[in-house]
């Protein structure tokens, strides 16, 4: 299951970027993209501390032979909070400790640029709301 879900995208058709992947890597379409190296990217597999540069457009499945994906980065998207962690309009969220999900953005988050988002609603724990990318 994808991590996030593109809900409208805005700028220049979502404002699409090439990124680079490993051949053995597999990411689903919607998967949060966190910089693993310049330009290469990996799926979001729990790390708080790692810049997210977009969601993944389309699907890359693992030796395919492909070494490129598309990461959607001006958009506005839907993704769950963590189990105690809740949003309300306009706060900046970052990623949390599981693949997926976002929390509060903290201090550092801010001043490292690991915010992901800005809440476009009141959001409960563990609930699906909508955000705006600030990736």
């Amino acid at each position: 299951m994808a991590q996030a879900e593109i809900w409208r995208l805005l700028g220049n058709n979502g404002d699409r970027v090439p990124f680079i992947v490993a051949d053995a890597s597999a990411i689903a379409k919607g998967d949060f993209l966190e910089l693993a190296d310049e330009m290469l990217v990996t799926a979001h597999a729990g790390n708080v501390d790692t810049p997210i540069v977009g969601i993944a457009a389309h699907e890359k499945v693992a030796n395919d032979g492909n070494t490129l994906i598309t990461g959607i980065t001006n958009c506005i998207f839907k993704a769950k909070t963590i189990a105690a962690g809740t949003a309300t309009i306009g706060d900046p969220v970052s990623m949390g400790n599981a693949a997926g999900e976002v929390d509060l953005s903290t201090t550092l988050d801010l001043e490292k640029g690991w915010s992901v988002g800005v809440s476009y609603g009141a959001i409960g724990n563990a609930e699906t709301g909508l955000f705006k990318s600030t990736f």
